[in-house]
């Protein structure tokens, strides 16, 4: 007899409808690793196994709706033209050092411009720090139900 596996979402399956074009005051709630994705390499027809990551955002839209927006997934890299040095450069104002643990920026805050893409599909199309005066207006973790990432397990 077959037993049926129990099914696991992942945080990125449920964060509902995204949030409409626009800028917004977010938080991260949620940083989510894939590792040994198989993938094509950027603008080539070779494949490559690499590691991702990707941030999800909540937001609170002005109807009073709170809201969850995924980055694009990124290769874990610090080299200088990767999107995650990128990201992470216009999010916190400064390069990160090698060994900088993402998993910290959980909970901390951002000014996101969430664009449509051309195949209809919402997408954070820049970010940056929150000033001072703001961050007393951006929204909770908790108001996001905490933590909804089933932690995949590191294969090293």
């Amino acid at each position: 007899m077959a037993k049926l596996p129990e099914n696991k979402t992942s945080a990125l399956s449920n964060h509902g409808e995204p949030p409409c074009k626009g800028t917004y005051l977010a938080v991260c709630v949620d940083v989510v690793d894939e590792y040994n994705v198989t993938r094509r390499k950027y603008d080539s027809d070779e494949m490559e196994t690499v590691n991702l990551t990707r941030f999800i955002f909540g937001v609170k839209c002005k109807d009073g709706s709170l809201r969850k927006i995924a980055s694009k997934p990124m290769k874990i890299s610090n080299y200088e033209t990767s999107a995650l040095y990128a990201f992470l450069l216009g999010w916190l104002g400064e390069p990160q050092k090698t060994g900088f643990d993402t998993a910290t920026l959980k909970g901390r805050a951002a000014q996101i411009t969430v664009v449509e893409s051309e195949k209809g599909y919402m997408n954070i199309g820049t970010i940056s720090e929150v000033m001072d005066e703001l961050k007393g207006k951006v929204p909770k973790v908790e108001d996001f139900g905490g933590d909804d990432n089933t932690g995949a397990e590191i294969p090293f």
